[in-house]
């Protein structure tokens, strides 16, 4: 587990970036959040790194910028979890074993927790963990988190906090995985289109209400106070090196890069 003080300044910092307090394109270095007595530089880099890891910051050699996340990595990002989702969807309903039972009893909990709630966004990453260890299948998982940073849930989570139509069809999600996981396979695949179908329509209208994707800050301070584990059930510890993402958030010339996976 971090040290409080690394956990305090990564939280710290993971809100004052989706509350673009940092410009376009702004130089971050680790001497301007280092603090005596507090954090040491190795512990600055630590958490810097993390960050850029789970796709906040970009990491240049010696700084790092602001990820530009737009409507557009959003909306990719959905659409490549859907095709996770239904495959290892499919493997559970077919496995009719512990794992189903288990995501059965999830979905309950889902259904009555308010969207708005940070619970509910912890409750669903683990979902997702769960459903993506599928037949202990666990590549899927490992793919899914170099595919899609950490950072697009809570994005995505955000967005949902800051519209409530977007909670509605939130919730309605959550009620049709619930039902989803009690039929057949054929039921199951019928659910999780219409689900996709409605989900995509609600995002789109909240990403038309804040293209920018920009958080108020102090509303950020209710409901952003965790450090979730990631689609694999893991939080990197804040002491590796940079792992630099499959997919970069960020479109700018000079910073995307094909990938063929």
């Amino acid at each position: 587990m971090p040290q409080a003080a690394q956990l305090k300044f990564y939280l710290d910092m993971r809100r004052r970036i989706l509350a673009h307090e940092f410009a376009q394109g702004e130089r971050l270095t680790t001497a301007m959040f280092m603090r005596p007595g507090e954090l040491s530089r190795p512990a600055t880099i630590g958490v810097l790194n993390a960050l850029a890891s789970d796709g906040y910051l970009n990491r240049h050699q010696k700084s790092y910028t602001r990820a530009i996340w737009t409507a557009e990595n959003i909306l990719e990002c959905a659409d490549r979890l859907e095709v996770f989702v239904q495959i290892s969807t499919t493997r559970v309903v077919a496995e009719k074993g512990p794992r189903l039972i288990g995501l059965q009893r999830l979905a309950g909990v889902l259904v009555d927790t308010d969207p708005k709630e940070e619970a509910f966004y912890l409750r669903s990453m683990e979902w997702m963990s769960i459903l993506f260890r599928a037949g202990e299948r666990r590549t899927i998982a490992e793919v899914v988190y170099k595919l899609i940073p950490q950072a697009f849930y809570r994005h995505l989570f955000n967005l949902m906090v800051g519209r409530s139509a977007l909670r509605t069809m939130i919730a309605k999600v959550a009620r049709f995985n619930r039902d989803s996981l009690n039929g057949d396979i054929a039921h199951a695949h019928q659910n999780q289109a219409e689900v996709y179908s409605n989900l995509r329509r609600a995002i789109d209208i909240a990403l038309s209400q804040n293209p920018a994707m920009k958080f108020d800050l102090e509303a950020l301070s209710h409901c952003n106070n965790v450090r979730e584990p990631d689609i694999r059930d893991r939080t990197l510890a804040m002491s590796h090196p940079y792992y630099p993402l499959y997919l970069s958030a960020d479109r700018a010339p000079g910073v995307a890069r094909n990938v063929v996976a």
